[in-house]
């Protein structure tokens, strides 16, 4: 609903990576609790700066964050060795190798347990450009061989910045590296959201005078303008099992929900109330529709099938929610919340109707749920401009992401890869 207002008022007036495996061997079973592990340092000539930023860095925060392994700390100056992770209780050694063979980088990674057997073991080859998605495929296998689910260490999020003049889209990896932009409007372009397969991204510009909804590619390139021949074409989001793209059109100044294919065809509408409805948003299953309504007298969170029928209202407590996204079960939704006269995020049970204020600094808005369920990334002003944070569902290790500018609108990548 306030990113709508924002909208009406202007308009009132072949891959770089390589893998061979060795050997793999740790079993699920092994994951029920953390893993303590002890990760050295990698072997290489590289410098410190080099390989410490551009992989050891977001390689041990990778590992440090996936909730499976505890990263054992150990002396200085002592062999690493199986008698080390005996003494101090861990059950691994993660042992790292960093090599420059041409124009590529050659990582090896080898698990050792404390009787010194291979547990496992890989290597890969990338491009010198590519080390820090070195750091994240190897973090990801390794959590997909403790438990046998991808991390999301390979995910994204999309966002608006303005750190280059008008707010255009980029894309960022999910620790907040690799930032990077994928429109070129210079003009004002805003609020992405993901295709469930993660190669595509709708969003919002005004790169043609009026406000109208393009597709884009994750890596760029021609965009494809949705036609629906309605005003403020906003709060776009595909449908997470099929083709339609649910957004806030107007008719004579009033904006309603309505879905469209991708292609401009089959366009129908929702919501015929005469207040303002905005932000939908598709259950995971695609079977409802969650979208922000003032019919009650206020903004508050609705749920609608996905024709349109069967409305009901989920939020009641605060007098402004807003913004509401589904976790990837279905079984949750976080908002935007005003409490005590400030916008927090709050998480509600969908079938309990219970819920709890994640609170924070300054206000705090449009959270985006990870692919897996457990973190949550959102707009806050804490630092006195828009940033993009990230935290864990319970509100803790919370990270800014970006710094540059000012940045708004994120949104998460729609599954782990």
């Amino acid at each position: 609903m306030r990113r709508l207002l924002v909208l009406l008022l202007p308009l009132m007036a072949s891959s770089a990576l390589a893998q061979t495996q060795i050997t793999t061997s740790i079993g699920q079973n092994q994951a029920a609790t953390s893993i303590p592990i002890i990760v050295p340092r990698p072997d290489t000539t590289l410098p410190l700066d080099v390989y410490n930023r551009q992989f050891f860095a977001p390689f041990t925060r990778d590992l440090t964050y996936s909730g499976i392994f505890a990263l054992t700390p150990y002396p200085p100056n002592v062999p690493i060795d199986a008698a080390l992770a005996k003494q101090l209780k861990a059950q691994f050694i993660l042992l790292t190798s960093i090599k420059v063979e041409g124009q590529e980088y050659v990582v090896e990674v080898r698990v050792i347990d404390t009787n010194n057997a291979t547990q496992f073991g890989k290597r890969y080859r990338g491009t010198q450009g590519a080390l820090t998605r070195m750091a994240h495929i190897i973090a990801n296998d390794l959590v997909r061989m403790a438990n046998g689910k991808p991390s999301v260490f390979l995910t994204q999020i999309a966002f608006a910045s303005n750190r280059d003049g008008n707010f255009e889209i980029y894309l960022m990896d999910w620790d907040g590296g690799n930032q990077r932009r994928i429109t070129q409007h210079h003009a004002l372009s805003i609020l992405p959201s993901w295709s469930p397969d993660n190669e595509r991204m709708v969003y919002t510009s005004f790169f043609g005078g009026t406000s109208d909804m393009y597709i884009i590619s994750r890596r760029g390139g021609a965009r494809v303008k949705v036609r629906t021949g309605l005003n403020l074409n906003t709060s776009a989001t595909f449908s997470p099992v099929g083709n339609d793209i649910a957004f806030v059109g107007s008719v004579n100044g009033n904006p309603d929900i309505y879905v469209v294919r991708d292609d401009s065809s089959n366009l129908r509408r929702l919501t015929t109330d005469s207040s303002i409805e905005s932000t939908p948003e598709w259950s995971p299953n695609g079977r409802q529709i969650s979208f922000t309504s003032g019919r009650g007298g206020t903004p508050q969170i609705y749920i609608m099938d996905a024709e349109g029928s069967n409305v009901r209202r989920m939020s009641f407590e605060g007098d402004w929610n807003d913004d509401a996204t589904w976790s990837p079960t279905g079984e949750e939704i976080a908002y935007t919340s005003r409490v005590n006269g400030r916008f927090q995020v709050r998480v509600q049970n969908v079938a309990t109707g219970q819920s709890r204020i994640l609170a924070g600094e300054g206000s705090n808005e449009q959270p985006t749920w990870s692919p897996d369920g457990r973190w949550l990334a959102f707009q806050s002003n804490r630092s006195g401009q828009w940033q993009i944070y990230r935290m864990r569902l319970d509100g803790t290790d919370i990270q800014q992401l970006t710094f540059d500018g000012e940045n708004k609108d994120p949104d998460w990548s729609k599954k782990p890869e």
